[in-house]
């Protein structure tokens, strides 16, 4: 059950012996508000992770998030009901302990970088090419991947679609059209598609259309510039869209108005 008072600042051992323990089948944590809060955009809040052995009650790579917010804290392993109680809401902290370790670390090393926004766009093979068209850019987009055939496939996606911009260091650039969330009842399309993509499907909890995404770029054009913005990726679109409907159930999706330099285009 959701505790109202202050959590105890306990140690990484301490903290990670806690977790274990808990039924997270009452872990919810506390009731977000349902319409953020407005308040000047701030930096996303830093998740530290720390590994531990697994455990029966914790199924092996599952993160469990700590919480504490003014509307509440708690423990849970939902990132849409820790998100959605302390992004962009005054005094709200989180931090999370991921259970298990993981025999891939940091994804693998990238073979090729795509810039969907920045100085330039395409695809690029190394972080040194890549880093001067993104820094300091604007709500710049770009993304690693593992394989060039991917980096190319999801560039020729967002090519395909007009969803690269040129920016530059003084002016964020906006599209012609944003891109929509597949739709639920449609779902059989969207597997089928042929495009080559790195497994994961994205989810917006709070951006300009909330929903289920199926690339990197779709959820990053909802929610790059959105105080308070809230998404996640999964692997499986089974899987993200139960979270995703979950998530509405519990009240912990939002939409938020478009930043203003996506006016420009439309």
């Amino acid at each position: 059950m959701t505790s109202r008072t202050s959590l105890p600042d306990y140690g990484d051992a301490e903290l990670i012996a806690l977790i274990v323990n808990l039924d997270l089948s009452s872990t919810i944590g506390a009731d977000p508000p349902r319409t953020p809060p407005r308040v000047s955009p701030s930096a996303p809040t830093q998740l530290h992770t720390f590994p531990s052995s697994a455990s029966r009650h914790v199924r092996a790579q599952q993160t469990i998030y700590q919480f504490e917010s003014p509307s509440g804290s708690g423990y849970t392993s939902d990132w849409s009901s820790a998100g959605f109680a302390t992004q962009a809401v005054p005094n709200g902290r989180v931090r999370a302990v991921q259970q298990g370790r993981s025999k891939k670390k940091n994804g693998g090393k990238k073979a090729a970088y795509t810039v969907f926004c920045g100085l330039r766009c395409g695809v690029f093979n190394t972080w040194a090419e890549t880093r001067p068209l993104v820094t300091a850019i604007p709500n710049s987009i770009f993304k690693g991947y593992t394989t060039r055939s991917e980096a190319q496939a999801a560039f020729d996606y967002a090519t395909a679609r007009g969803w690269t911009r040129v920016a530059n260091h003084s002016v964020a650039s906006g599209i012609p059209q944003l891109p929509r969330p597949i739709n639920m009842e449609d779902t059989i399309n969207a597997l089928n598609n042929d495009t080559d993509f790195d497994g994961k499907w994205y989810i917006v909890y709070r951006g300009i259309t909330p929903g289920v995404y199926r690339s990197h770029l779709e959820s990053q054009l909802n929610t790059v510039g959105v105080p308070g913005a809230l998404h996640e990726s999964i692997l499986g679109l089974s899987n993200a869209m139960e979270k995703y409907t979950k998530a509405i159930w519990r009240g912990e999706t939002a939409s938020a108005a478009p930043p203003p330099y996506h006016d420009v285009f439309s």
